[in-house]
């Protein structure tokens, strides 16, 4: 599952006191740096902040919005917040040219034999939410003075990090001066689904077999299970309701409900919260997690009955889930992450080439521990890819013996 929170937030002790005793970081040729976290909500700020969002480059806009930094914000009541916004201007004429929010966390990074965790070195990370900092792109430089100014202020963090960097702009990160990146686990394929203009186009896109395979599906489904019924869940009292659900689900122990409780409220409080429940007769067979920004919908998991899988009742539950969200909303594209797509949907999707990446300081032990955990990962990959090489070797061997034993 692709976790919101993705890691644990990390409270960091204060920032170098140097930038701590002036709020605005200054270049002193183009930029400053404001630190905006106290008025991030003025109207001014969210007229510009909004304005900068319709043209953001970032596939996962949806956490550098003022609805999630207000999600974290509410999050954070009554401790040390953990989240910060910077306001990027222009030196000569205080023209805003860059927004960015960010917020301390910790990231694991794990050394391995094949599947076997060996052990885990924790990093300190200063996350530039949305990944692709969200900047004014005909602004020359300003990307290196960003990420050299968040180094200056969060000195304590070993790593910039960047969770869904686009391989297109990756080139860009490793001629910041001072700076190197490391791509954790390498580049990997992300699954979105474009979508049409209404639910019709939609279905057209399948062949007229297809569109039979999946109606069939959810009508042996309802016969099996009873009538049908899609539940949306956007809003906060909707969300016990869906965590009765997940639980009803999978019957292993939930962890920290009322925490997760609070957390899904708050998003939903702030019109980020889209996901599904569907019912059938007085049982819930399936859940779709999900998310959404202004022009895209961010699944995460689809949780389904076992005892329906053989009625394809993941396929059906994202079937009549994108139909509502054509019928009802008008996003871009689905977001699925990182992953291997439902076979019966993988010809609507495009895949987008991604990776995490950990901008760090070029001289640094940070430099040294992850350019040996990149050398000890290739080795590891090597391995595994060996050991699968001689598996496959040895089941024909057995295979062809057997074959040869038939004969005679």
């Amino acid at each position: 599952m692709r976790n919101l929170e993705m890691t644990r937030e990390l409270a960091l002790p204060a920032p170098a006191p140097l930038v701590v005793r002036s709020r605005t970081i200054r270049s002193p040729d183009r930029y400053e740096l404001n630190v905006a976290t106290a008025y991030h909500d003025r109207p001014d700020i969210l007229e510009a902040w909004h304005r900068m969002l319709d043209g953001a480059a970032s596939p996962e806009a949806l956490y550098q919005s003022p609805q999630f930094f207000d999600h974290l914000t509410d999050m954070r009541q009554g401790r040390d917040a953990g989240h910060e916004l910077f306001i990027v201007r222009r030196s000569i004429d205080y023209a805003i040219v860059g927004f960015v929010p960010v917020r301390t966390i910790e990231c694991a990074l794990e050394f391995r034999i094949g599947p076997v965790s060996l052990f885990k070195r924790t990093l300190r990370a200063c996350q530039i939410l949305g990944s692709v900092p969200l900047l004014d792109p005909a602004e020359d430089g300003l990307t290196e003075f960003v990420v050299q100014q968040l180094f200056k202020r969060y000195a304590k963090c070993d790593v910039l990090y960047m969770q869904a960097v686009p391989e297109e702009c990756g080139a860009a990160l490793d001629g910041i001066a001072g700076a190197s990146a490391y791509v954790l686990n390498g580049w990997r394929a992300c699954h979105t689904q474009p979508l049409p203009n209404g639910v019709d186009a939609y279905l057209q896109k399948f062949g007229s077999k297809k569109r039979y395979n999946l109606s069939r599906q959810v009508r042996l489904l309802t016969e099996a299970a009873g009538a049908l019924q899609l539940v949306r869940i956007e809003a906060p009292g909707q969300v016990a309701s869906m965590l009765d659900a997940l639980a009803a689900i999978d019957a292993s122990p939930a962890a920290a409900r009322a925490a997760e409780q609070a957390r899904l409220e708050s998003l939903a409080r702030q019109g980020l919260l889209l996901s599904y429940v569907i019912r059938c007769g007085d049982e819930d067979v399936a859940v779709v997690y999900g998310t959404r920004s202004a022009s895209v919908w961010h699944t995460y998991k689809i949780t389904c009955q076992q005892k329906y899988l053989h009625l394809s009742v993941g396929t059906s539950a994202i079937h009549l889930a994108v139909q509502d969200v054509l019928a009802h909303f008008a996003f871009k594209a689905i977001d699925f992450g990182y992953g291997t797509p439902n076979a019966d949907f993988r010809s609507t999707h495009v895949l987008e080439s991604r990776g995490l990446v950990l901008l760090h300081r070029a001289r640094s032990g940070t430099a040294l521990l992850l350019k040996v955990h990149g050398m000890y990962n290739a080795a590891n990959d090597a391995l595994v890819r060996q050991v699968k090489r001689a598996q496959k070797w040895h089941a024909q061997r057995r295979l062809a013996a057997k074959k040869a034993v038939a004969v005679t």
